[in-house]
């Protein structure tokens, strides 16, 4: 029995459905007015994210609340498309129920899987990811992380090693583990992401090839260089952290990043080429793109 299924409150369930853009945005907001965990999943156009807060939190209040966050963003620039939040009330521990019966296999393409710890089921053929949901840090819906994994899987060798930075739930680093390298560095700057990473690297039993750390990626040469790094994040992130990023990695190593919305790839290829840096494949998938490149020196 999960910590989830273990509670005697009652909840609300939130449901809030907008553009890829914000759905990180989005995601954290809700975490921070209490729900333990958050699920998202791609409806066509948009997509929809779930969380559960305690019903003491009064729903009236909580559609106010995020409807404001969404002007706020509005503001800033963000599309945030029609205003849809759905908001009802969930008796004692059936809303988690609810959540594990609408957590469904992620097919990522026809070779990766990502399943909930629940699920046992068999699947043939398939390299499966099996995560715990409920926490904040990603289960492999969001179309940036499944660009990365199409990416990480085209360019992976045997025996290579990978830095992941922004490693949140620790999805691409285990994909990287499955695909036969033989180490992986996971980073990331929030504790609860390593402790969640941590859990769903037990549940593959592949922690003696990967190990996590909390903090940011440094500027100073590692003793033996990464082959490969991959950046799941922001456009403003990857620049700001790119000379630490590049210092990682061996002077023709690959470098994956994502995170980026197709506005953006006129001004990201623009900074790569001045960073000496060629772009070997780019990806799309809905709003986001997905930039494999390899250092020319």
């Amino acid at each position: 029995m999960t910590d989830l299924e273990k509670t005697t409150e009652e909840y609300l369930e939130v449901k809030v459905v907008v553009p890829g853009e914000i759905a990180d945005q989005m995601s954290n907001y809700l975490i921070e007015l209490g729900s333990p965990g958050v699920w998202i999943y791609d409806n066509g156009e948009n997509l929809s994210i779930t969380c559960y807060l305690p019903d003491k939190s009064q729903s009236k209040d909580i559609k106010i609340l995020i409807s404001r966050y969404m002007e706020e963003l509005k503001s800033l620039g963000f599309s945030t498309g029609k205003k849809n939040i759905e908001i009802r009330k969930i008796k004692e521990k059936d809303w988690f129920k609810d959540w594990k019966k609408n957590f469904e296999p992620i097919f990522v393409d026809k070779d990766i899987i990502i399943v909930p710890d629940w699920d046992q089921k068999s699947y043939p053929n398939k390299i499966v990811i099996r995560i715990k949901p409920g926490m904040a840090f990603g289960t492999g819906a969001h179309p940036t992380t499944q660009l990365c994994l199409k990416a990480l899987k085209k360019c992976i060798k045997s025996g290579e090693r990978v830095i992941d930075v922004g490693c949140g739930s620790g999805i691409l680093s285990i994909l990287c583990a499955k695909l036969g390298t033989s180490y992986v560095l996971g980073l990331d700057i929030d504790q609860d992401a390593i402790e969640n990473a941590g859990e769903n690297l037990t549940l593959n039993q592949i922690e003696n090839i990967i190990e996590t750390k909390q903090g940011t990626v440094t500027a100073s040469s590692p003793p033996e260089p990464f082959d490969i790094a991959v950046a799941n994040l922001t456009k403003k992130e990857i620049v700001e952290s790119f000379t630490s990023i590049r210092t990682q990695v061996k002077p023709t190593g690959t470098l994956i990043f994502s995170g980026i919305l197709k506005e953006e790839e006129s001004k990201m290829r623009d900074f790569l080429e001045k960073q000496n840096i060629r772009i070997i494949e780019i990806t799309h998938q809905e709003e986001w793109i997905c930039l494999s490149c390899r250092g020319n020196s």
